[in-house]
């Protein structure tokens, strides 16, 4: 001990760094690390609200502005499904009490699988096949399967668009053409006389449509043109990519609210609005326990959201890596379900109308048939005298019936709820019953104008994000070296020629083919291969 030489010491800053305690060595390196300016540069504390910016991959592009992104969206996922699918839902499962299961759909079903797809396109800025194949290899014919589905409903999609083009077109006249029945050589169509001008005009001058799809007929001129208009439409706004598209979704994502509210404060005006409100909003409480009304409010958020399309993956790739897509999905899903309900209260405003009228309409024929029997002024006939005889058209004992001796009348006894629960739905909806219902309001040119142009504008922005994911994906395979115009071109082009099997006398049957077997179970299927995938993938990475 008295001979070892005392070690000299050395102040603790002199001291190499591995003489260090562990925590000091840390301390060590990390004030090292944050001497290096480009540590610096992204090195931000965690008092800072400010965003670390990562730069945009995607060869095709961004977005302008958020607020276009947002509204392509809202554009793509607001259709034509809430103007005429949705009210027909609510209208035949219990009115009001509809919106339960559809409620619970839109969180268990709807909102998580659209938050799927947008966060995957964002995140990875690639179509869908590569988000997918990125993943997996295997996974790659989910992306796949996205691009031929929506080709498949794009083809249909589209022909019910130039079906809107051509009734529009022929709203710019001084009187409908469908407002009466034509006559040929001083009489009345005997088919138009046995149905009426409107679904006269829509199943012989406007699809001249064949017996059965068996019998093909010609092709219809008029709706050839129509149709090589849309595509000529679809195409510019597409040809450019988002630069081109993000311009037009401010004019097809605004435009319906404007023309819906228009028609809403319309139809609260009219008389047996409050009867259709009535009709659309009180619960049935008995259909919860339908199955059916749960399946189809799941089919209904499915399809409306536009899930498995793969158009979502499409847009949110051209979107900002650090951009709250749960803000935007939350959004825009809201918006969705709150249209869904306002185009219900808007349709049944006018469909209430419509059945108010047809229902005065019956009681003033009866009220001719019993003139007619005794022989009186119809003025001498009220409605309670109608209402007695439908109700109680065997008990003896009344006056007015024993009046009739026996005889049969034939009446109509029309119930306004009967009228109300014959509403009809998809292109009966649009094309017969409520051109119909327009007939009967002060100036209908200007009506079927509008009604028809929000239609337009409802089905090119869908139209648009369907034919969008087709092409986005199309742009993002190495192995196809085209500018995007070209791509466009070719799409647009074979699309129109595949169409034509749409505009000829068994056009209509051919959509309904391919609108029941084109898409429907093909996304479920793919919608349940993306949540397989995102299980076994992991939803951190």
């Amino acid at each position: 001990m008295m001979g070892r030489k005392k070690e000299k010491e050395l102040p603790l800053q002199s001291l190499p760094p591995k003489h260090k305690s562990r925590a000091e060595d840390n301390d060590y390196k990390e004030s090292e690390a944050n001497d290096d300016p480009a540590v610096q540069q992204l090195n931000i504390s965690d008092e800072s609200t400010e965003e670390v910016v990562i730069p945009h991959t995607n060869p095709l592009g961004q977005w302008g502005n958020q607020i276009q992104f947002v509204l392509s969206l809202v554009a793509a996922s607001v259709g034509l499904g809430n103007i005429w699918r949705f009210p027909y839902l609510c209208q035949q499962h219990g009115g009001g009490v509809f919106l339960i299961p559809y409620t619970l759909m839109l969180f268990l079903e709807g909102i998580p699988m659209f938050y799927l797809e947008v966060a995957a396109g964002q995140r990875r800025q690639k179509g869908p096949i590569g988000v997918w194949k990125e993943k997996s290899p295997y996974m790659a014919g989910i992306g796949i399967g996205n691009c031929v589905v929506s080709f498949i409903i794009g083809l249909y999609y589209n022909v019910i668009i130039t079906w809107c083009l051509f009734y529009f077109g022929n709203s710019f006249q001084a009187e409908l053409p469908w407002a009466k029945c034509p006559v040929d050589n001083g009489t009345v169509v005997k088919e138009c006389e046995l149905s009426d001008s409107t679904t006269y005009f829509w199943h012989r001058e406007a699809l001249n449509a064949s017996p059965s799809i068996e019998e093909p007929g010609v092709m219809n001129w008029k709706m050839t043109l129509c149709l090589f208009s849309t595509w000529v439409v679809c195409y510019l706004c597409l040809c450019r990519g988002i630069k081109s598209a993000g311009k037009v979704v401010y004019v097809v994502s605004i435009v319906p609210y404007v023309i819906l509210t228009i028609f809403l404060v319309r139809g609260l005006m009219l008389p047996g609005a409050s009867s259709g409100l009535a009709h659309i909003l009180t619960p049935k409480w008995e259909k919860l326990g339908d199955p059916q009304v749960w399946l189809d409010a799941a089919t209904q958020i499915f399809f409306s959201f536009g899930v498995a399309f793969g158009y979502l993956v499409a847009f949110a790739s051209y979107s900002r890596h650090n951009n709250d897509c749960r803000r935007d999905v939350l959004l825009v899903s809201f918006t969705n379900y709150a249209t869904s309900i306002f185009a219900s209260v808007v349709i049944f405003c006018v469909l209430g109308f419509k059945a108010h009228t047809n229902f005065n309409d019956c009681l003033m024929r009866d009220r001719l048939v019993i003139a007619d029997y005794w022989g009186s002024n119809i003025s001498s006939v009220n409605d309670s005298v109608v209402f007695e005889m439908c109700n109680n058209p065997t008990d003896t004992n009344n006056t007015i019936v024993s009046v009739i001796n026996g005889s049969s009348l034939n009446l109509e006894c029309c119930q306004l709820t009967k009228l109300l629960d014959t509403s009809a739905q998809g292109t009966g909806l649009a094309f017969i019953v409520f051109t119909q219902a327009m007939l009967e309001f002060p100036a209908p040119p200007f009506w079927s104008v509008i009604f028809f142009l929000m239609l337009l504008t409802l089905g090119v922005g869908s139209q648009i994000a369907i034919i969008e994911g087709v092409i986005t994906t199309l742009c993002h395979i190495k192995a196809i070296r085209l500018r995007r115009e070209i791509i466009t071109g070719i799409v647009c082009g074979l699309s129109f020629l595949i169409c034509l099997i749409f505009v000829t006398q068994a056009g209509e049957y051919w959509v309904k083919v391919f609108d029941a077997y084109g898409g429907s179970l093909s996304l479920m299927i793919i919608a349940f291969f993306e949540a397989i995938a995102l299980w076994i993938y992991g939803i951190d990475k």
